[in-house]
Parts: structure tokens; sequence; C-alpha cells
């Protein structure tokens, strides 16, 4: 069995486009996240038998992070094994989210800082109209759990237009006994 990629199984594992899937990347069909991310996935399925089985709907690329959309019932798969996610970060060279396709923002915002909670989502209004996402987190260890908070901000800017604000509970306590 294969997994399911935005580009075809063969050209994922070669490495190289066939006519179709270069004219798809060229209409803008296909983004070069999304022949990275797949060429990952194809490199590491003989090796991780639950990847055979996904599905990858799409990828997004920010500053070397890759946000990596799947069948949103492939995820317990994913995330059942741990080494599977570090390999897959190997393999891109980059920090990668693994999130379901087609969730609400909410959760996209939950599986983008898993294994770590999010407490809150909040919408904030700023007074020029723009709209700002504000998550919070459990303390500072969080941020060893997650990586690079600016990274992330940009990834999920790149992946679903979200406005990115994200604090940590002890950031909030803080603020509001200072």
């Amino acid at each position: 069995m294969q997994p399911k990629l935005p580009i075809c199984a063969f050209d994922a594992k070669t490495g190289i486009l066939c006519g179709n899937c270069e004219s798809r990347l060229a209409k803008g069909e296909i983004s070069k996240a999304d022949v990275e991310a797949s060429k990952a996935v194809a490199g590491l399925a003989d090796r991780f038998p639950e990847l055979a089985k996904v599905t990858l709907k799409r990828a997004s690329e920010a500053k070397g992070s890759y946000v990596m959309e799947f069948e949103q019932s492939d995820m317990a798969a994913l995330r059942s094994n741990p080494r599977l996610h570090e390999e897959l970060e190997g393999a891109l060279k980059g920090k990668a989210y693994l999130v379901g396709a087609g969730v609400s923002d909410r959760q996209f915002l939950e599986e983008i800082f898993y294994p770590a909670k999010v407490l809150t989502v909040n919408t904030v209004w700023l007074p020029d109209g723009e709209k700002k996402t504000k998550v919070v987190v459990p303390a500072k260890r969080s941020e060893r759990r997650i990586g690079d908070f600016d990274k992330l901000r940009d990834a999920v800017k790149r992946a679903r237009g979200i406005d990115l604000l994200v604090e940590t509970e002890r950031e909030v306590a803080a603020s509001l006994y200072s």
C-alpha cells in the first residue's frame, strides 16, 4: 500500500516530477511544499507502515517549518509513533507540524501546538481593524516542546492566514498582576 499524496507516487519516490505534476506546480494547483512533503512521506513509508496508509492533503512551508495537513482519520496513527514525527522533521530538514485537514481554526491550533495543551484561544480585534488570534499555552516548558514561536507564527500564517499571538500562562499572569 502507498500513501495518497498531492503528487504521483512515482514522482515522490524518484524526486523528479512528471509532466503532469510539473504543470500542476506551474499552475499553482500544488506547491513546492507539497512536493517536498510528499517526497518525505514517500521516503519514510517503507520504514513506517502507518505512513503507507495516510492521505497527505496539502503542505505549506514558512522559514523551513512545514504544516502538513493529513486526513483527520490518519491523525491517531501519526501521533501514535513519536519517532515518525522526528524522522519527518529530519527528512524535511525543519520543524513539521502535523494537523488534520478541514478542521476548525481552534482544532487546527490545538493540533499545531500538540503535545502542549492549548489553554485558551481568543480573537483580538485591534483598533486599526486588524484581527489577531491569541493562544495561551502552559508555562515556559511549552517553548521547549513546541519550538520557536516565531517560526510557528509564520507557519500558521502561511497555512491558514491566521495572525497568531502566543503567550504562556506565566506571561498572562505577570501582565495581570503587574
